[in-house]
């Protein structure tokens, strides 16, 4: 499931081989393989040599908790491979016969679509077997934009299409036979064999928990209507919900289980209240045409609290893009795709008319996703959280209340939301703001000058590659939490991978008035990746060398340093010594940015070295041992130093060496991999520390 191409394994731990020892531990360990898949199944044994990895949270504004969302599924650690090869096959299982026949059979009908249509195929394997390790990440960000990402997930509305598929199909049939029509139920006899297929289908699928509840629904139907009880959606709702966390509880705080229920709770409560004033229509295409809009926009409103609240972005596209893809994907593609599910096992030839029918639906709905992705998403990317605790109260109370007093509560609850997230001005304005970022192995920073203008320097990254979106993932939700909506400045130190994975993503998804780099050459395709992301949004370029000319940015001067002449130059350059470096100055504070250089570029700089004069240092290269040297730091004289480094990072970062300096001269340190994210703010005359926890700078 990384970059389109891999998979996902959740692997039960049974032996630890470390260091020449070989150990007996249990847990369960998610692995994430890059290419490849390995065909595995439940139950099967495998090996292989990764870094086990304990995952942790970072401390960021608006980081999601991995963590506690791993620990809900029973995961404790993390692992990465960059091949399926790399995943060695010991012994196949005798047990989990049942499981491992549905994973077998989804294998081969996913194998036989693929193979058949190897484009389409991505699409249908995810709407028909669950398979979404093939869909790119492109097609799914233009889903995501268009509103509509969750019909690629096999979900509640997938399961119910199929259940009136083959219930309308089988009632149509029998009805034709008169001798069953004058001695059975039919509706009852049509409902009862719907569950067969509906619950192969679940099976199949991978009995995702949303899938489970449609299911559950399904028969609590079908057992009222066999006992002639009243059926109410929103009792076979709760039924659903209370068997699913029966079994699974920890699946009351599982993401994908929240946002399917509170849709469905909306859909179930809202669109009634939304075909009020339509009760008069009587032309039934009309009427169905206005009940799929009223919930498709059911669905949007009651979702969009909380999705922009754990997403950081929300789009009204969905209104119309599940107007329009959802029949296409969901009636279409799924109701053909399935029929041909059941026909390839048994009919591969006749199976394959359904298949082009699907693949057609599919090339549709992908180019409506791909123009719908195109409208803007909303320009909120944060709510608070008493928002949501009143969003839920409000709808409780419409839940629970009929008549006008509904739609009351619905205007004051929408002034109440409104007010809550009504944008207030900043309470620092007038002071800078530099708040270092703890993106882990990687360096970003954030400097809030006094006029309200921001700069972006790095966008951190890992060193090794383990298919994690830095900026997608971490960086960009921390930005929108503290309020920035707007970068006017970017700036890229030098192009290793710890320092601009993200910028590419926060390049993307953001305004940027301006980029700063060094005008080095690069080979880097993440690099040439951001290079291309500017060029199409036509964002200036500016190349920052020590020959520059000091810049003034709302009140505060930048005084560029490095690289020096000639760093730029030959192949055989050091990346790390030609990195940008520039003293950014308030009042009498002042802050020094180093990059990655090493001793080599410390020893040239000290040429000048009341330049180099300082209250605040970004230690270089995350305090490796080559670099700030007791001439640099006598030179700069800090008061406070900050270091980015990740937590029991590999490469033994920060060093003793560089903290003894450090020490030594009583200056006060900062660690990103012991104090999470740090900010410092400053009058011009002083600075202060703060640190994040519990959701605030304190």
């Amino acid at each position: 499931m990384l970059d389109g191409r891999g998979e996902t394994l959740q692997l039960k731990v049974e032996r630890l081989v470390s260091a020449g020892s070989v150990r007996k531990v249990s847990g369960d360990v998610l692995l994430k393989v890059a290419e490849g898949s390995g065909g595995f199944l439940t139950g099967d044994r495998v090996r292989f040599v990764a870094r086990l990895k304990i995952p942790e949270v970072y401390g960021l504004p608006g980081e999601f908790d991995y963590p506690r969302y791993l620990a809900y599924r029973g995961i404790s650690a993390t692992a990465f491979l960059p091949r399926a090869a790399e995943v060695v096959l010991i012994r196949q299982a005798v047990a989990y016969p049942v499981q491992r026949f549905f994973d077998r059979t989804a294998q081969r009908l996913g194998k036989y679509i693929g193979e058949c249509y190897p484009e389409e195929g991505r699409i249908l394997r995810a709407l028909l077997v669950g398979d979404r390790g093939g869909i790119p990440e492109e097609t799914k960000e233009a889903y995501s934009l268009a509103g509509v990402s969750h019909i690629l997930s096999i979900s509640g509305f997938h399961v119910g299409v199929i259940a009136l598929t083959v219930y309308g199909i089988l009632f149509r049939l029998l009805v034709r036979c008169r001798w069953l029509a004058c001695r059975l139920n039919l509706r009852r006899v049509a409902l009862l064999a719907t569950l067969p297929p509906v619950v192969f289908y679940l099976f199949v699928s991978g009995a995702a928990p949303a899938t489970v509840r449609s299911v559950i629904m399904i028969v609590v139907c079908t057992v009222a209507l066999f006992l002639e009880r009243e059926n109410d959606p929103l009792n076979s709702l709760v039924i659903a919900a209370f068997f699913i966390l029966i079994w699974t509880p920890q699946l009351l705080f599982d993401i994908s289980f929240q946002l399917s229920f509170i849709a469905l709770w909306g859909i179930l409560v809202l669109t009634p209240l939304l075909l009020t004033p339509f009760h008069g229509i009587d032309n039934r295409f009309l009427k169905g045409s206005l009940t799929v809009l009223m919930s498709s926009l059911a669905a949007t409103v009651v979702t969009l609290l909380p999705v922009i609240y754990l997403f950081h972005r929300a789009s009204l596209a969905g209104i119309i893009s599940n107007f329009i893809v959802v029949p296409l994907l969901g009636y279409g593609a799924v109701v053909a795709g399935f029929a041909a599910l059941v026909l390839i096992p048994l009919a591969p030839v006749m199976a394959y008319p359904f298949l082009v029918c699907a693949a057609w639906t599919v090339r549709a709905a992908d180019y409506a996703v791909v123009t719908l992705s195109r409208i803007p998403v909303l320009p909120f990317h944060t709510v608070s959280p008493e928002s949501l605790i009143l969003f839920v109260v409000l709808l409780f109370a419409i839940t629970f209340v009929n008549g006008r007093f509904r739609v009351v509560l619905g205007l004051l609850g929408a002034a109440g939301l409104v007010l809550l997230n009504w944008p207030l001005p900043a309470a620092t304005a007038g002071a800078l703001r530099i708040t270092f970022l703890s993106v882990g192995q990687g360096e970003a920073t954030l400097v809030t000058f006094p006029d309200g203008k921001h700069m972006l320097i790095d966008g951190g990254g890992t060193p090794r590659g383990d298919g994690n979106d830095v900026g997608k993932r971490f960086l960009a939700p921390a930005l929108w939490r503290m309020g920035v909506t707007k970068l006017d400045y970017l700036v890229a130190t030098h192009d290793h991978p710890d320092h601009i994975g993200g910028l590419g993503y926060v390049a993307a998804v953001f305004p940027v008035g301006e980029f700063w780099e060094t005008g080095a050459p690069s080979e880097s395709e993440q690099y040439q990746a951001l290079k291309g992301i500017l060029r199409q949004k036509r964002v200036p370029v500016r190349s920052i060398t020590s020959e520059c000319r000091p810049l003034t940015i709302g009140g505060c001067l930048i005084e560029p340093l490095a690289p020096l002449p000639g760093d730029n130059e030959g192949a055989e350059r050091d990346k790390n010594n030609s990195s940008m470096v520039f003293r950014l100055t308030y009042g009498k504070s002042a802050t020094l940015f180093t990059g990655d250089i090493g001793a080599d570029t410390e020893e040239r700089l000290l040429a000048v070295p009341e330049k180099l004069c300082c209250s605040v240092l970004k230690v270089a290269h995350h305090g490796s041992r080559h670099s700030t040297s007791p001439a640099f730091l006598a030179a700069a004289a800090p008061q406070v130093a900050l270091i980015s480094a990740g937590r029991g990072n590999s490469f033994g970062l920060p060093a003793g060496e560089t903290l003894a300096r450090l020490w030594q001269r009583r200056i006060e340190v900062y660690r990103t991999d012991l104090d999470q994210t740090i900010r410092i703010e400053s009058d011009g005359c002083r600075e202060v520390v703060k640190s994040f926890a519990d959701g605030h700078f304190h």
